[in-house]
């Protein structure tokens, strides 16, 4: 069977078909009664964004259709994968009236019927096995989103999730405006930015103000740092209040389109530190092995 891999995030949805790949990003804008998404909403003032998971459940059908256009792939033509949150699918997933059954009615109104949703954050720690199909105990992925960051312990001998949870307004996002718009708001100062657009600063690397551009590697450098003894620190508690005695790991894989950043000031000590290559699609290319196996998410 063929797959259309779409992975919506709050940054970009990132689609996989066949050997193809693209990103949208998470960008929207209504102008003269139709919607533009994408980097045709970017460039307009006033442009919107996805900021709630009830926004990204609402959305998705529209960016899987340019989506479906950039892939030059039928509507219902194959059969479409998604993912969401590994929060709001773990506790949503069974319930009748929830984001998982919500979405998968607008998918179906859509002219997608036959789709698969997973729980984001499982998909990097599933490509990561195809790649190693024999790992020395129990992995924790984290995935560090624009908006969220999620991380998964996971079990590879029983195949299941130990436990995982997703942080909301903490991934990139809350690095930029708590540590990094701080240190460059001197370059700008009478310049206010969307999330988004912070986000394109990050990836770019330099802020142009009229004629001037200024390269802030260092202050995004040090952003970095600060963020990641946060949210490791946060990791740590919730995996000790929740798992208890099943909390220890051996490797720690980090993805998604965050990893790039804080790669560099990630300390694991004694475990197995394993930055996935292309770490913004990992979690799509995993969703590939899970959807191709048809293997069940936990």
């Amino acid at each position: 069977m063929e797959h259309f891999i779409c992975d919506l995030g709050f940054s970009a949805l990132k689609w996989i078909h066949r050997q193809r790949k693209g990103r949208i990003v998470s960008a929207m804008q209504h102008e003269g009664g139709r919607l533009l998404i994408g980097d045709e909403a970017l460039i307009l003032a006033g442009s919107s964004y996805l900021k709630t998971i009830e926004e990204l459940v609402h959305y998705y059908p529209v960016f899987v259709e340019r989506a479906a256009r950039e892939a030059d792939i039928a509507t219902g033509s194959a059969r479409l994968v998604v993912g969401l949150p590994y929060g709001v699918w773990h506790t949503e997933k069974d319930e009748p009236a929830g984001m998982v059954a919500t979405l998968r009615k607008l998918l179906s109104a859509s002219g997608w019927p036959d789709a698969l949703i997973l729980p984001q954050g499982l998909g990097g720690v599933r490509l990561h096995l195809a790649e190693s199909p024999r790992p020395q105990g129990n992995i924790l992925g984290i995935d560090v989103g624009f908006n969220t960051v999620i991380f998964t312990l996971y079990a590879p001998e029983r195949k299941t999730i130990i436990h995982g949870d997703t942080f909301y307004k903490r991934g990139v996002h809350q690095m930029a405006t708590r540590h990094l718009l701080p240190a460059i708001r001197k370059f700008a100062p009478s310049r206010s930015f969307t999330p988004v657009e912070i986000s394109c600063l990050i990836e770019e690397g330099f802020i142009q103000y009229g004629f001037d551009r200024h390269d802030i590697g260092r202050e995004i450098s040090q952003a970095a740092r600060d963020y990641v003894e946060v949210i490791l620190r946060d990791i740590r508690g919730e995996l000790l209040a929740h798992a208890a005695g099943k909390s220890s790991f051996e490797t720690v894989l980090l993805f998604g389109g965050g990893a790039r950043l804080i790669r560099e000031h990630l300390s694991a000590g004694n475990v197995n530190l394993v930055i996935l290559d292309e770490p913004e699609f990992a979690n799509a290319a995993g969703f590939s092995v899970i959807a191709a196996r048809a293997q069940q998410p936990e």
